[in-house]
């Protein structure tokens, strides 16, 4: 008897390990393909993860099927850190996003923006909270039920964050080619109306040392596009400003910069911009834009809705300030397609009212 059941077992084994590592191949091939043809789409962040995961498994039940110690132990041992990472991960992240958000309350402006870190770290103790009370059986059963919701949506969130991040990483390893006929850098806001902020300023310089590594390889020098209106607060242009810092601090001709004046957010850069490369150049031109590393993802997303064919390199961003951009930058994500993701809350949440309207009756 022991014997047929470690053979079904073995069998049962080799099934999935052969079944994960197609899966596995499949979803790589189809990253690969999605993500070279259009790297400015979330849902190659869909096809890597699936990979990883079924790569995951892959590893799991050939190093179990090998016996081999050498190779199980490393496998068992990584996977104990993950199962480890996702019990206790939720106190950790409460911890450092506490501690991050001091340091960006001490650095930076007092702005509700700044403020995402401290805001989720506070979410994240209330849910810890409530899930105490419900394993200790102290809420009624129908309010359980009602609010069971809030676990499956944080749960929800936390995927698309999940995804978001990784392709937005895998996004910043894109080196451009040094044959572009443009460079657009994209604005922030002014210090006290006319000053270059260390954040601004590293997006120019990031612009400028692509320009002056393209002309050191013997190339045409590009075209520096800089993109930014004027806020109400400002006494200038960001462009304005942007070219003036580039010409006269970092020695670039002024010939080979151009302004766009027009532009008040992220979409209006890339359009803006588009059309003014596209009456330089024609529509088979060649260029790329500058942001923040955290930033260039989501531009490329805005880029790819308007039409503007380029691809983005990131510039410096302090280390500090990194989560609570991320954060930023992926709620501005989910705001792109809201209505997807209210359609999904609708459902959990009505399933939920459904569940504890049955256990009332």
């Amino acid at each position: 008897m022991g014997t047929k059941r470690d053979v079904k077992a073995g069998d049962s084994m080799e099934q999935v390990q052969v079944l994960s590592g197609v899966i596995a191949i499949g979803l790589l091939l189809l990253f690969g393909v999605s993500y070279f043809r259009e790297r400015r789409q979330l849902r190659n962040g869909v096809w890597l993860n699936g990979f990883f995961i079924a790569g995951g498994i892959w590893l799991l039940t050939s190093a179990w099927g090998s016996g081999n110690p050498w190779l199980l132990v490393p496998v068992l041992l990584v996977d104990g850190l993950l199962v480890l990472a996702l019990l206790l991960g939720i106190y950790g992240v409460i911890i450092f996003l506490l501690y991050n958000a001091h340091q960006v309350w001490r650095r930076e402006a007092h702005s509700l923006t700044n403020l995402l870190g401290l805001l989720l770290a506070i979410g994240l103790s209330g849910l810890v909270v409530w899930q105490a009370l419900i394993f200790g059986d102290v809420l009624p059963p129908p309010l359980m039920l009602l609010f069971s919701f809030v676990p499956v949506l944080v749960g929800y969130a936390f995927l698309n964050f999940w995804n978001y991040l990784t392709i937005s990483l895998v996004y910043q390893l894109h080196r451009p080619r040094y044959r572009q006929q443009a460079i657009v850098v994209l604005g922030a806001g002014l210090l006290n109306g006319t000053e270059i902020s260390g954040l601004l300023a590293s997006r120019i310089k990031r612009g400028v040392t692509f320009y002056q590594k393209q002309i050191e390889k013997g190339r045409p020098a590009p075209l520096l596009v800089f993109s930014g209106g004027q806020g109400p607060d400002e006494k200038l242009p960001e462009a304005l400003a942007m070219q003036r810092y580039a010409v006269e601090q970092l020695q670039v001709p002024e010939k080979d910069t151009a302004v766009e004046l027009q532009s008040t957010n992220t979409r209006q850069n890339m359009a803006f911009s588009a059309r003014l490369i596209q009456q330089r150049f024609g529509p088979r031109y060649r260029a790329i834009f500058v942001s923040n590393g955290y930033h260039i993802f989501r531009a490329g997303l805005l880029a790819r809705q308007v039409g503007f064919n380029a691809q983005g390199i990131g510039a410096h961003t302090a280390g500090y300030f990194l989560p609570n951009a991320f954060l930023r930058e992926f709620a501005a994500i989910m705001v792109l397609h809201k209505r997807l993701h209210l359609r999904v809350a609708a459902v959990v949440v009505s399933l939920a009212i459904i569940q504890c309207l049955l256990a009332l009756a």
